[in-house]
């Protein structure tokens, strides 16, 4: 056992915890715990992600570690035993474990979107509403520094923005209030798995704790009172490498998913091709390099977005769920790229979507907007329109 991997390990993620707050500090022996979601694949990143937390609880935050754990109805045979471990694990640890299973395929069908966006989206949705089961305003998610820099080097590739350069970040918005519990996926829900041992944090709920959820006919929970969600990745300061000599040292098996080495997926080759060619001929720290580049990012960003807020609220009317007003003289005299994140939040807020909505699509939009003489409506995703009519802009 490498006593060393394992001490530097959690250093590593008790100081990314700390240094940029993503969790409470345990500053009395007795202090009450928050729940604390972990989104558990089984796969070694969320494992370790999983032990860390789960040691680091009793000495450092003052957190309740819940697991969770999403079947995709993907991988047949492997995604169930895939759960299985999960459990078994979170039975060891004498945790709570959520899981759920869904039909992404008929998600990707419903929607009209690929398989991997899907996935994404059946994620998003399940961690967005089981914390608010579990009472939590935190998911833990296990990405590590080889998953920022793989990121960012794919937006990069793909053609970004700022916003795409800052991403991942160590904090990020999971879901608002009104998201929660509101995910509409259609699939085989189950009830949730929950740990009885006595001790640690399998313990019954205190009084006032939101307990385990109620499970209705098909598997859509009833949840307690909404609250904002936000997603921690305290791993970022970590690297796979590190990860895998700490569950080493902990032998502590895992589970690999083996759609991962494929080179089918573009994400993969980068991973197995592309980033060990520029660790190989151009820079040993690739790694680090794009973590600062992202950090920087999202310094600009925050920048930008105080600009965003401020010429919002100058320029911008709503009527509540159904139309956005905009000056289109103060419109026009905007800067291309504050016209373009107008349009974007605009269309964010109606509940449009923004896959549409490129830096060129906005770009053709405003210039759309501000011809003369006023072009007819202009088609915005989700069945949104733009239009100019005696000098405002509505969009709705």
């Amino acid at each position: 056992m490498d006593a060393h991997a394992k001490i530097r390990f959690l250093a590593a993620v008790r100081e990314m915890g700390l240094r940029h707050g993503l969790l409470p500090p345990r500053l009395r022996p007795r202090a009450r715990r928050e729940p604390l979601l972990l989104a558990i694949s089984g796969g070694p990143d969320s494992v370790a992600l999983l032990l860390a937390l789960v040691e680091l609880s009793r000495t450092d935050f003052a957190v309740r570690p819940v697991v969770a754990h999403l079947h995709h109805g993907l991988r047949g045979r492997a995604a169930d035993a895939d759960r299985a471990f999960v459990r078994r694990l979170a039975r060891r640890l004498h945790l709570r474990c959520i899981t759920q299973r869904m039909d992404v395929r008929r998600l990707a069908r419903r929607r009209g979107i690929g398989i991997e966006e899907a996935g994404r989206a059946a994620r998003r949705e399940f961690l967005a509403r089981t914390a608010r089961q579990a009472g939590a305003r935190l998911v833990a998610l296990g990405h590590t520094a080889d998953d920022r820099a793989e990121t960012v080097l794919f937006n990069i590739l793909r053609g970004t923005g700022i916003d795409g350069l800052a991403a991942p970040q160590p904090r990020a918005p999971l879901a608002r209030p009104d998201e929660c519990g509101t995910a509409g996926l259609s699939g085989r829900g189950e009830h949730p798995q929950r740990s009885t041992t006595r001790g640690g944090s399998g313990d019954p709920p205190r009084k006032g704790s939101p307990g385990p959820p109620t499970v209705l006919r098909g598997g859509s929970p009833q949840p307690p009172r909404a609250k904002s969600v936000e997603i921690i990745r305290p791993l970022l300061g970590v690297t796979r490498a590190e990860v895998l000599a700490y569950l080493a040292a902990e032998g502590q098996d895992f589970r690999r998913d083996r759609s991962n080495a494929s080179r089918a997926f573009a994400r993969n080759r980068l991973r197995h091709e592309l980033l060990p060619l520029v660790r190989r001929r151009f820079n040993p720290r690739a790694t680090e390099a794009l973590a600062r580049l992202s950090d920087q990012a999202a310094a600009a960003a925050e920048v930008l977005a105080d600009a965003l807020d401020d010429t919002w609220r100058r320029i911008v009317r709503e009527a509540p769920r159904t139309a956005i007003l905009i000056d289109a003289d103060d419109f026009a005299s905007l800067r291309p790229w504050m016209q373009g994140a107008i349009l974007r939040r605009a269309v964010e807020r109606l509940g449009g979507g923004l896959k549409h909505m490129s830096a060129d699509r906005t770009r053709e939009v405003a210039a759309a907007l501000l011809a003369r003489p006023a072009a007819g409506p202009i088609p915005l995703p989700g069945g949104l329109a733009a239009q100019r009519r005696r000098g405002i802009i509505t969009i709705g």
